[in-house]
């Protein structure tokens, strides 16, 4: 796998878990997690994510790191 289809792999699994929780982007910001911004472009696959902001991203969804890597 690529490091291109890996971040593709990231950024939908990310979308999938924060939809998951009825969360909004901005809601997301508002709870000082992540300006909505910069998650709309690791979303969207314009910005990589770094392995600090995927593990804040996982706790505050709940979900374990593995889930992000999951097809």
């Amino acid at each position: 796998m690529t490091e291109k289809k890996i971040n593709q792999l990231i950024s939908h699994q990310l979308v999938k878990a924060r939809e998951e929780l009825g969360l909004t982007q901005m809601k997301v910001q508002s709870d000082k997690i992540m300006r909505q911004s910069t998650l709309s472009k690791i979303e969207n696959g314009a910005k990589n994510i770094s392995a600090a902001k995927l593990f804040l991203l996982a706790t505050y969804y709940k979900k374990p790191i593995e889930y992000f890597f999951e097809k």
